[in-house]
């Protein structure tokens, strides 16, 4: 890791921190007691400090940890990094595990190769659909000909707003890389096969339980199915998902 790099310190949640461990660590942060206790508190592991270098966050981690605290250290280049996994298209299940496929590429996972599954919510744009087409006169041609003349027009759909999505994430224990992405509205359910509906939550839903089954001993995540920002400047919606997917990864880490 570069010295100059930046690193973010992150802290696992309390579910009730005292009066007196939010003031100390506000001390050690800089933050109001206000502030700070926002951040000690929820489900997801929020950043509290970025640091210039390894050496500055090692130093101040030592200090969060004397107070009580469990701490995350995780340079830029890691945290930030955007999801480059397999979005899978249609899957297989197997004896032995489920194979992910996305034109023409395969990943197949074991039972025993998930650690985690991450189940949660984005604002996308839905699949766009097919335009519209209608049969209607055609006043100039049927004069010409003097004959009635139809023709088609194609009407197109309006401008569409974003709409939640589920998605699943996938990720193995050795890396916080997901190697998978399920989206609600992305996927061929055909192969469910006589459990495939016309309804893309209910298909999701049968998914996510089929999963479950094969990989028991994965941990299922659902708390980014509630928006959670990350406390750092400049990023985007999708890449506050991209973040807290590590944080939450870097939370199960034993």
């Amino acid at each position: 890791m570069a010295e100059t790099e930046i690193v973010y310190i992150a802290v696992i949640p309390l579910e009730y921190p005292s009066i007196n461990l939010v003031k100390a660590v506000a001390g050690i942060i800089g933050k109001d007691t206000y502030q700070t206790r926002l951040l000690l508190m929820g489900s997801v592991p929020r950043v509290v400090a970025r640091c210039n270098g390894a050496k500055e966050a090692e130093a101040l981690a030592q200090k969060l940890k004397e107070v009580g605290l469990t701490i995350i250290v995780c340079p830029d280049s890691e945290l930030r990094r955007p999801f480059k996994g397999l979005r899978a298209q249609t899957i297989e299940f197997g004896d032995r595990g489920v194979t992910f496929k996305e034109d023409g590429v395969r990943v197949t996972l074991g039972v025993g190769e998930v650690f985690l599954i991450i189940k949660g919510t984005m604002l996308t744009y839905p699949p766009e659909p097919s335009p519209e087409v209608k049969i209607k006169l055609s006043p100039k041609a049927s004069l010409l000909r003097d004959l009635p003349i139809m023709k088609k027009v194609h009407k197109k759909s309006g401008d569409q707003s974003k709409q939640p999505e589920y998605f699943l994430r996938l990720t193995e224990r050795k890396s916080s890389s997901p190697v998978v992405e399920i989206m609600q509205f992305r996927m061929d359910y055909s192969f469910l096969g006589p459990e495939a509906t016309m309804s893309s939550l209910t298909n999701f839903t049968t998914v996510t339980k089929r999963l479950k089954q094969v990989f028991p001993k994965a941990i299922f995540d659902e708390k980014l199915t509630r928006t959670y920002a990350v406390d750092i400047p400049g990023t985007t919606p999708d890449e506050d998902i991209d973040i807290n997917c590590r944080l939450i990864y870097f939370q199960h880490l034993p």
